[in-house]
């Protein structure tokens, strides 16, 4: 039975302004990921994905992806290319990943036909003998060659967002978490609208705000930049999403934001 839609997973590793990718011999070049199986979510599928083709070593890159938002989606043109790929539309979904200088990246999976992981320019995904569809080339020049330097991606609610994006708000406040340590001052964030993920903007973090507790960060910065009028109101809106035992195991953190795009 032909699916309505498919959907994908699909990671690009960044180093030092180079991608990588599979090459299939003489036959192009292709993603690293693949398509959804039956139950999976994007980060379930694409951590299978990692280990078949690279290794399981490779799943190491999970924990610092970076998402993004808008999916590349087509339907194909013809009843005998839906048949053979299994669903009239699909839906690829991408994830950019920076990696460590000395990670080595090599294809691990046993096929028939030789496949290698090669690292390309970045400009190359706008090259019709790297990408040969002509929609597809526009997709990466508009969201992925312009947002390989973001080193993180965060979803907002729309309200949130809008106020960044207004600048009536330019501190966005989270728990110090694992992610939130590996932050540093000038890195790029990727910021976009929960319920309308089409919506995207990249801002520099100007500087992180650092405390225990959101009373102790209270005392530190002026809360109408954050997007609340009072620690009462943010209390009462942040208990939704972390607990005291969360705030007091992780502390807090206050990313001071500026757009560049």
């Amino acid at each position: 039975m032909i699916k309505e839609v498919s959907f994908s997973a699909y990671i690009i590793p960044v180093r030092d302004g180079r991608i990588a990718m599979l090459q299939y011999g003489e036959n192009g070049y292709g993603f690293i990921g693949g398509r959804l199986d039956d139950g999976e979510d994007f980060k379930t599928a694409l951590r299978r994905e990692l280990t078949e083709e690279l290794g399981a070593d490779a799943t190491a890159l999970m924990d610092d992806l970076i998402e993004i938002p808008v999916p590349y989606s087509f339907r194909h043109q013809n009843l005998e290319r839906a048949e053979k790929r299994g669903a009239y539309a699909e839906e690829h979904h991408f994830f950019v990943v920076h990696v460590p200088s000395d990670m080595d990246l090599q294809f691990f999976e046993k096929r028939s036909e030789d496949i290698s992981v090669v690292w390309l320019d970045a400009n190359d995904l706008l090259s019709p003998e790297i990408t040969p569809m002509a929609d597809m080339r526009e997709f990466c020049a508009t969201h992925i060659v312009p947002n390989l330097s973001c080193r993180f991606s965060m979803s907002l609610q729309s309200t949130y967002y809008d106020m960044i994006k207004s600048g009536d708000k330019d501190i966005e406040l989270r728990l110090y978490d694992e992610k939130r340590r590996k932050m540093r001052n000038n890195d790029i964030v990727l910021f976009y609208d929960a319920q309308n993920p089409s919506d995207y903007m990249k801002c520099k973090i100007v500087r992180l705000h650092i405390a225990k507790s959101f009373a102790d960060l209270s005392t530190k910065i002026s809360f109408p930049r954050t997007g609340f009028l009072s620690l009462d109101k943010l209390m009462t809106a942040i208990s939704k999403f972390y607990d005291a035992d969360m705030e007091s195991a992780y502390g807090v953190v206050g990313i001071e934001l500026e757009i560049i795009l």
